[in-house]
């Protein structure tokens, strides 16, 4: 159930309920590939305290866990993180391993993918299916899989399961991939409802399984007439909420978003896959946007990055001048790599954390974001 609670011009506060706790949005999952946050142990977990997560369905899956997880009851008696959890669908992999990897890009046009590529895709895209290339191994993905996976695993919120063009595809491409997206979304959605109906009649199942929310996915690149047109498809479905997903240019997120979100219901949650800047994120409230997930948090923080309100501070580096955290993580660094990364990615959890609890006051008293933003100072 989500309930909005307060809005400002397209921005909005609410509340979505889940089996394992409500979520207060606008919120960001912060990103578990393989089910914990990724260097930290679960008492480091229970310090940095994430309030909602995203683990990978894709890599769970290759990597044998699916099974796993499903024997221990589901994730959340898996990994004992008993916070609200969503699963991407493997969709973004069909990105990431494949055209991502040939065009060389990130989900944003000006960015270059953080995957090593050689240039050659892992994928191959049919009609009713996409087939991997791993680890030397073969894995073929389709809606019904995907779902049935997503089930296994248990997450509150799951996703259909979908292709992410990349920035470089032409409209002709995204048209085609559009209606590939659609008919897999309603196969998704089918998938879902008998996996539904199944498990509320067996004892066999976690309990979040019985429960979870499917969120459908609104594609088209960076053309109105394909955002518009899969914005009013995907908002006519039965979902229980939206993810906008796909890529752009950085001065089209904006605009892209109004066209994504032109045919959703008011009344459901809408989240942005895969985005997490600072900048990004004010702009995609204002939209309208509640929910968000990103490894940038936790990605940049092992990379050296720690997040303050005025800049990003490199720990790895000697400072010029004293700098607080900085200099203090520097010195942590130069004897203990893996705690200074442990300690950088509880504080970059809480940044974000923080960031999200200041938005959404600032939307309840009804003051909107200009000010934050200048408190934020909007970098990169």
């Amino acid at each position: 159930m989500f309930v909005i609670k307060k809005r400002v011009k397209k921005a909005r506060v609410g509340i979505l309920t889940t089996p394992h706790g409500k979520i207060q949005t606008p919120n960001l999952a912060f990103v578990a590939t393989h089910g914990n946050i990724r260097i930290l142990d679960k008492k480091e977990e229970r310090i940095a305290a994430p309030n909602l997560i995203i683990a990978n369905t894709f890599h769970l899956w290759v990597n044998g866990k699916v099974a796993e997880i499903k024997k221990a009851g589901g994730i959340h008696k898996w990994n004992g993180l008993k916070i609200p959890t969503m699963t991407d669908s493997g969709g973004f992999q069909v990105f990431s391993l494949g055209w991502g990897k040939a065009h060389n890009v990130g989900k944003i046009k000006s960015q270059i993918s953080n995957i090593k590529s050689d240039g050659k895709s892992q994928v191959k895209i049919n009609n009713n299916s996409v087939v991997f290339s791993y680890d030397g191994k073969k894995f073929e993905l389709n809606p019904e899989k995907s779902i049935k996976l997503q089930h296994d695993i248990g997450a509150d919120i799951i996703f259909v399961f979908d292709e992410c063009t990349s920035p470089l595809h032409d409209f002709a491409y995204n048209k085609k991939s559009l209606e590939k997206t659609h008919r897999w979304a309603k196969q998704s959605l089918s998938a879902h409802k008998k996996n539904l109906e199944a498990e509320l009649l067996s004892e066999l199942g976690s309990s979040a399984s019985k429960s979870q929310q499917l969120f459908g996915i609104v594609q088209g690149g960076v053309y109105e007439k394909l955002r518009k047109q899969s914005s009013k498809f995907i908002g006519s479905l039965d979902f229980d909420g939206f993810g906008i997903g796909g890529s752009f240019g950085e001065k089209q997120m904006g605009k892209v978003l109004e066209w994504a979100l032109s045919g959703l219901p008011e009344e459901k949650p809408r989240h942005l896959l895969g985005i997490g800047r600072l900048k990004d994120i004010f702009i995609a409230v204002e939209k309208g946007i509640d929910l968000f997930d990103c490894a940038i948090p936790t990605r940049e923080a092992r990379h050296g990055i720690l997040y303050t309100k005025n800049r990003k501070i490199n720990y790895k580096k000697r400072p010029a001048r004293r700098r607080g955290g900085g200099t203090k993580l520097y010195g942590i660094y130069k004897k203990d790599k893996i705690k200074a990364m442990k300690l950088a990615t509880i504080h970059n959890i809480k940044f974000y954390k923080e960031l999200f609890k200041k938005i959404r006051l600032a939307i309840s008293q009804g003051r909107g974001l200009k000010e934050l933003k200048k408190e934020y100072k909007i970098y990169n």
